[in-house]
């Protein structure tokens, strides 16, 4: 019989994608049964911008010139004007001086791929009748300190990693076996180094998650699961889809 994965088209899962799916299961069908994916915002466009611009500081390039680009990069993307993501931009450059200022001990990073400043990562799920592949991508890779890091801007830093990245960090950790993974919170005027979270008993709460899920497909086709899947318009993750989600959930 052919498992809830196959049936679907869905070749591999990431944390982001589990984690969607334990919280809020109605757009992780959307978002994957039909494709149609919410807009990203301002906040996570402004952490691409930061990170982009921390590598090149790490590789040697002026943090004044990489603090230009990512205000550039941010620009091509949103209109300012309106207060929100007028705060989101403000907040580049700090995040980028506080970033470089915390990595610049561990000198520069290293990636498998060049192009794309990143190292793809995979370990396997399996279940009763199923295997996928759960893959991710690196940020950071020092490999003479033997550690990942892993950036997170953030209006606010944590004392202790949400249970979301506490699985992503867990999945890199038991795919870099032989590495520390961390995670640098960035706000700009703080900052916290966290490792968060024991690998095996977070990979074996994610597998429960993965395998109710490929249940759910093995016993839905996709307008099934759409008229089925609890749904909550009230989530935030709905923010600035609220067009998208009444054309979809009504």
């Amino acid at each position: 019989m052919t498992d809830g994965f196959t049936k679907h088209g869905i070749n591999h899962l990431s944390a982001s994608s589990i984690n969607l799916w334990a919280n809020a299961p109605d757009v992780w069908v959307m978002s994957y049964l039909f494709g149609k994916r919410t807009p990203m915002g301002p906040a996570p466009w402004r952490g691409i911008c930061v990170e982009d611009a921390v590598v090149h500081t790490l590789m040697g390039g002026s943090e004044a010139e990489a603090i230009q680009m990512a205000h550039d990069k941010f620009d091509k993307r949103f209109l300012i004007g309106d207060e929100a993501t007028s705060k989101e931009r403000a907040m580049i450059e700090p995040m980028v001086q506080q970033s470089v200022e915390e990595l610049l001990e561990f000198g520069k990073p290293e990636f498998s791929d060049e192009k794309s400043k990143q190292e793809k990562i995979s370990i396997t799920a399996k279940g009763d009748g199923w295997t996928i592949p759960v893959i991710g991508y690196l940020d950071l890779v020092f490999p003479q300190h033997g550690t990942v890091i892993d950036l997170k801007t953030t209006g606010r830093v944590p004392s202790k990693m949400s249970a979301d990245h506490q699985l992503q960090r867990c999945i890199y950790a038991a795919a870099k076996g032989n590495m520390a993974v961390k995670f640098l919170y960035v706000s700009g005027k703080k900052s916290a180094l966290l490792e968060d979270g024991d690998v095996a008993e977070t990979l074996a709460t994610a597998k429960k998650q993965i395998a109710r899920l490929e249940s759910f497909l093995q016993h839905c086709d996709k307008e099934t699961a759409r008229k089925i899947v609890p749904h909550n318009p009230g989530s935030f993750y709905w923010r600035g889809a609220e067009d998208l989600r009444e054309e979809f959930y009504g």
